[in-house]
């Protein structure tokens, strides 16, 4: 079912709002409005039209409650369209298109595939809340595969918290498969059967107390009896060990007193003074010779200060210099621009003098200053002039406007037209040509209806060419006897439970084979070490070693010779028992680890030949399946496929008889198009009558229409262009009076400017009658003659100051040559040449100066050196003093020797140390010399049977003390439940409360426990249904999602590195895991975003196609994870129709250039 239209008629804000959604070509809608737009209420109207509006909604705030008001054509999967609208209310909600029938509350129900509004919006509706709640859910799961599947596919969410909180109250209450006497359960059991022992106990005699006391005490005299053997055996065998233990010390200690004594005596002197006696050493010699080479340099640095000379006396004229010889060159230019500004003087005077000719004047420049003209003067003859300029182009303007007016008059009067259309005939057109309009595009429409047919038709083909080797004509189809799809789902349930199962069993069987392996593998590796000392092995090795010392006791407890072979055998047979039963102690892992194997390796041999036989079961039932399948499609003729397939033809053939019908439903449009188009041509062909047209009779409407509009234009434009032509020449003739009276105002003001204009020519040397041109003229001369006074008066100015500044150069030049005459011999230059050949001077003169303070540095810097270099030798030949007197070495004494013999002597001491700690922890802190006395003549093979034979005797007191210990606890417990017995009535009551608690605890517990399975088994059915095909779609969208990046995943598997918890994970293009909890937030929204598109696609591949209704799903992702997010949800939106609400325009920007013609964009506006 799809939405084609969803009306908002009053809905929210919202009042007469439509979105159109019927494009065929869009496989992704996306609704975009910024906030507070309505995208929040346009989703909550899909649910509200499906469902009902809930009876406390918070959408009436502007048309109220009763008023709500929701519409929707909705396309059915058969190729109806249904329009309805929803109201608020209990009862009678649904409405049909026109708003006045009541239809039934569950008319939809076929087409919402069983859903409620709960798991509408939970499965086909995600928003970035949801999408991220699923994120954190997988995280928490540890991506668990069977729990993210099941969330993803039915949009439940918190499956953990729900199934540890029914498993976390069971085991608090107890599991009466395993006893824990800490809880309620176990307590309350326990106690009943307290209370039964005592019941039955009750009627005890008097002789059973006193044989229990009588067991008692027997049970405690004979643990008294054996504990003081088993203490006598341990202290022998513990004086033999320990004298065994300190036998060999005390050899090794008598070694290194040799050896100490044989290093002799000498000063006991540290490892490092040899090190820094070396040190010393060589500083002593390198100082030596640095002191040399120091001498050496500083003599020669006395001698280059001594030839450098003293410092020039010239640099105590340096500051007057350096001045004079920064204004050499201002004085240079000086005295090049003094004959220029000289020459400039004589021309100005010489154009003064051609200005007076000009104007009738001598070229005297006081005499001309005086009559100067002023500026108001010079501005009032200036504005005369204006004036007649002006009042000339007005009257030649006026005149040239009367002229046009004139030709205009003319001109109007020739274009009158000579003929003007019928009134009655154009307004007849226009409400013929106006009944054509009122069917609109009908040509288009036209068009469309028969592309729609043609489409319909292609569609209807290729839609029955998809059906592959099923194809068949619409007609053959519709009588096909085919089974319904539900019993298709079930032969596909029973074939996929079959098929996990059959892949559990590989998967077991692989891990089972691969634990043999593992298994037989650790037995090798663990008796390559060497053999395993185990308790059956040891034990062997202990009777060989009784059975020696059964031969050989008899001849040392009477005196007589033993065979020659039976001490070495007897004591071979002691160090075997011993070295196992040590090696036992020192590899108890190893042993554990042996044993544990073994065990498993059998247990996994039986888990094999189970597997085996399960196998061979699974393999009978798939062939029984598969008659069963051939046999239910036997009747309609048809070899059928998997049932993934046959479920495909099924609603492939159901989608080509809805196209069939569609197809019908597209030709009765045509033909209705049709005769609005007979109509609308009939309309036009009367307007090319009324308006002078030509009917060329073509069976175009396009080109008839036209027509018609070209001949209604052209009798309109005739119509208005006689009403324009009137009107222009009323204006023309206007036009032209008022052209002649303004040539009249202008000829009137020309004549009267003339006043005042001759005194004003007189003030500037002009006769009354020159003209305004001669007048301005005689005003720019005038204003040239001021021009050249005021340049020659600033030329006086500028020669008198360049001879003052010649002057003074010149003079302290001469002063600064006389200065300097006595410090720089053979000084002899004009005073002009004197700052260049001075400023030389004093550059040699720094020169040298300079040369003379480098020389006293290198000076200085030897003589430091030369001291750094002798206080380095001192302080070298002081150490080794130092380190002589510290150590009372002699001056002769070879000191890295004597270092070298008091080491060895340390290391002697400190091993020696080492071995009577260790002597002292193996004697048990006894004294050396009464060990070395016990040891002495001690025979080791004596000492060896004997501490055998202590061995023995202590393992089997232990034993009895073992197995006495036992039944003094057992007597004294029997005599302890005597005495505390209170009677059989108070036992009996005791038992009956105790018997109702257990039962309400049990049964409390069986029903959290059966909560807990059932929902575990429903999650882990889906997984067993889902897991495959639903795990490859997931891993193609999300590979396409995830695209960018430097590693991006590329597919998702399974990891059963936990056989009863498999887990879902992610692969890398370098080929790593990526888990769930690794993974970034973003990539987990759009992992949990896969998941959720391919449980659509398998829901909507079983039951009929519902929209569904995304927002906001790309707020953590790129540009480019955005894109190929939307190409994703276009894909989906191949099988069901995809909404997406957003506010953010860049993802519309990114859908329309990811997806083109296949995206529709629809705007709410604020």
């Amino acid at each position: 079912m799809r939405i084609n239209r969803l009306d908002l008629e009053r809905y929210g804000h919202f009042d007469g709002t439509s979105l159109d959604l019927s494009n065929p070509d869009a496989r992704l809608h996306i609704i975009h409005g910024p906030n507070e737009a309505g995208k929040s209420t346009a989703l909550s109207a899909i649910c509200d039209l499906l469902f009902g509006v809930p009876e406390r909604s918070r959408l009436g705030f502007r048309h109220g409650n009763n008023a709500l008001r929701i519409g929707a054509a909705l396309a059915l999967p058969d190729g109806r369209v249904m329009e309805v609208k929803r109201r608020k209310g209990r009862t009678a909600t649904l409405l049909d298109g026109d708003g006045g029938t009541a239809l039934p509350d569950n008319i939809l129900a076929p087409w919402l595939g069983g859903l409620d509004r709960a798991a509408f919006e939970r499965l086909f509706g995600l928003d970035h809340a949801r999408l991220r709640a699923g994120g954190e859910a997988m995280l928490a799961a540890g991506g668990d595969l069977a729990r993210t599947l099941f969330q993803a596919g039915s949009g439940l969410s918190g499956l953990d918290r729900i199934v540890t909180r029914l498993t976390g109250d069971a085991d608090e209450i107890g599991s009466p498969h395993r006893k824990q006497a800490s809880k309620p359960l176990w307590q309350s059991i326990d106690a009943h059967a307290e209370a039964a022992a005592r019941m039955r106990n009750e009627a005890t005699k008097a002789e059973a107390w006193e044989a229990a006391e009588a067991a008692v005490t027997s049970a405690r005299e004979q643990l008294a009896a054996i504990r003081a053997t088993l203490a006598e055996a341990e202290t022998a065998r513990s004086r033999l060990e320990r004298l065994r233990r300190v036998r060999p010390l005390l050899a090794r200690l008598d070694d290194l007193a040799s050896a100490l004594a044989g290093a002799g005596e000498g000063p006991d002197l540290p490892e490092s003074l040899a090190a820094d006696w070396r040190r010393a050493e060589a500083e002593m010699l390198t100082s030596a010779r640095q002191a040399d080479q120091t001498a050496k340099a500083l003599a020669e640095a006395e001698a280059a200060l001594e030839a450098a000379g003293p410092v020039p006396a010239l640099l105590s004229l340096a500051a007057p210099i350096e001045a004079l010889y920064q204004r050499q060159g201002e004085m240079a230019k000086s005295a090049a621009d003094l004959p220029r500004r000289q020459q400039e003087q004589a021309a100005a005077l010489a154009r003064l003098a051609q200005l007076a000719r000009d104007i009738g004047q001598t070229a005297d420049i006081d005499p001309l200053s005086a009559l100067l003209p002023d500026r108001l003067l010079i501005a009032r003859i200036r504005d005369k002039v204006k004036e007649h300029a002006r009042l000339d182009q007005a009257r030649t303007d006026a005149t040239r406007r009367h002229e046009a007016a004139s030709r205009e008059a003319r001109q109007a009067e020739r274009q009158q037209p000579a003929t003007v259309p019928d009134g009655v005939s154009l307004a007849r057109a226009d409400a013929a040509l106006a009944a054509a309009h009122r069917f609109g595009e009908v040509e288009l429409r036209q068009d469309r209806a028969r592309r729609a047919l043609e489409d319909g038709t292609a569609r209807l083909s290729q839609l029955t060419a998809r059906l592959g080797r099923f194809a068949l004509s619409p007609d053959r189809l519709a009588a096909l006897p085919l089974p319904p799809p539900d019993v298709v789902e079930r032969q596909r349930q029973h074939e996929q439970a079959l098929e996990n199962k059959r892949l559990r069993l590989m998967e077991d069987q692989r891990a089972a084979e691969g634990e043999s392996a593992r298994l037989r593998q650790a037995l090798r590796t663990l008796s390559g070490a060497g053999e395993v000392p185990t308790p059956a092995l040891i034990a062997q090795a202990r009777r060989d070693r009784d059975g020696h010392w059964a031969i050989l006791r008899p001849h040392l407890t009477q005196g007589t010779p033993a065979p020659a072979d039976a001490v070495p055998a007897f004591d071979a047979a002691i160090r075997a028992a011993d070295d196992l039963a040590d090696r036992r102690d020192r590899d108890a892992q190893r042993v554990a680890d042996y044993l544990r194997a073994e065990s498993d390796l059998a247990a996994s041999a039986d888990r094999l030949s189970a597997l085996t036989r399960e196998a061979a079961a699974l393999e009978q039932e798939e062939q029984r399946l598969s008659q069963g399948w051939a046999d239910l499609w036997r009747p309609a003729g048809i070899t059928p496929g998997s049932p993934a397939e046959m479920a495909a033809f099924l609603t492939q053939t159901a989608t080509v008889l809805a196209a069939r019908d569609l197809q019908a439903q597209l030709q009765e449009t045509l033909d209705s198009v049709s005769d609005d188009a007979g109509q609308c041509a009939a309309h036009l062909r009367l307007v090319l009558t009324l308006c002078g047209g030509e009917d060329d009779d073509s069976d175009s409407l396009s080109a008839l229409r036209v027509a018609a509009e070209a001949a209604h234009a052209q009798a309109r434009l005739t119509a208005d262009a006689a009403s324009k032509a009137e009107q222009r020449l009323a204006l023309v003739r206007a036009a032209l009076d008022n052209a002649a009276d303004d040539l009249a105002t202008a000829e009137r003001a020309l004549d009267g400017w003339g006043s005042g204009w001759a005194a004003d020519m007189a003030s500037i040397g002009l006769s009354a009658q020159a003209l305004p041109a001669e007048a301005e003229a005689a005003l720019r001369v005038w204003e040239d003659i001021a021009g050249e006074l005021r340049q020659i008066r600033d030329l006086d100015h500028r020669i008198a100051g360049l001879e003052r500044d010649i002057d003074a150069y010149r003079a302290d030049s001469a002063a600064l040559l006389s200065a300097a005459a006595e410090m720089v011999p053979g000084l002899d230059v004009a005073a002009d040449a004197a700052a260049t050949a001075l400023y030389d001077a004093l550059r040699q003169a720094r020169t040298l100066a300079a040369r003379r303070e480098s020389l006293q540095q290198s000076r200085d810097q030897a003589t430091r050196r030369a001291g750094d270099a002798a206080r380095i030798a001192r302080d070298a030949a002081a150490a080794l003093s130092d380190l002589r007197h510290l150590h009372r070495v002699a001056d002769g004494d070879d000191v890295p020797a004597l270092v070298a013999a008091a080491s060895r002597r340390r290391e002697l001491r400190a091993s020696a140390l080492s071995l009577q700690a260790e002597l002292r922890k193996a004697g048990d802190g006894q004294d050396p010399e009464q060990l070395r006395h016990a040891v002495t003549g001690l025979d080791p093979d004596a000492l060896a049977a004997e501490v055998a034979d202590l061995s023995t005797r202590i393992e089997r007191a232990q034993n009895d003390l073992a197995e006495t210990s036992v039944r003094l606890r057992e007597a004294e417990r029997a005599l302890e439940e005597m005495r505390h017995r209170a009677g059989i009535g108070g036992a009996a009551q005791d038992a009956a409360d105790a018997a109702a608690g257990a039962a309400q605890l049990a049964g409390r517990w069986l029903r959290l426990r059966a909560a807990s399975l059932l929902l575990t088994q429903a999650v882990e059915r889906y997984r067993d249904r889902n897991e495959h095909p639903l795990l490859r779609r997931a891993g193609t969208v999300l590979a396409a999602m995830a695209a960018s990046g430097g590693n991006p995943v590329i597919r998702l598997k399974v990891d059963y590195g936990d056989a009863d918890h498999p887990v879902l994970v992610g692969v890398r293009q370098d080929g790593s895991d990526a888990h769930v909890e690794d993974m970034s937030e973003g990539l987990r929204d759009q992992l949990f975003l896969a998941l959720r598109i391919a449980a659509v696609e398998a829901h909507v591949a079983q039951s009929t196609p519902l929209p569904f209704v995304a927002d906001d799903l790309f707020i953590t992702s790129d540009e480019a994870r955005t894109m190929a997010g939307l190409r994703a949800l276009a894909e989906l939106g191949q099988v069901t129709q995809v909404v997406l609400f957003t506010h953010h325009e860049y993802v519309v920007v990114a859908g329309q250039e990811a997806l083109g013609r296949c995206v529709q964009v629809h705007r709410l506006r604020a």
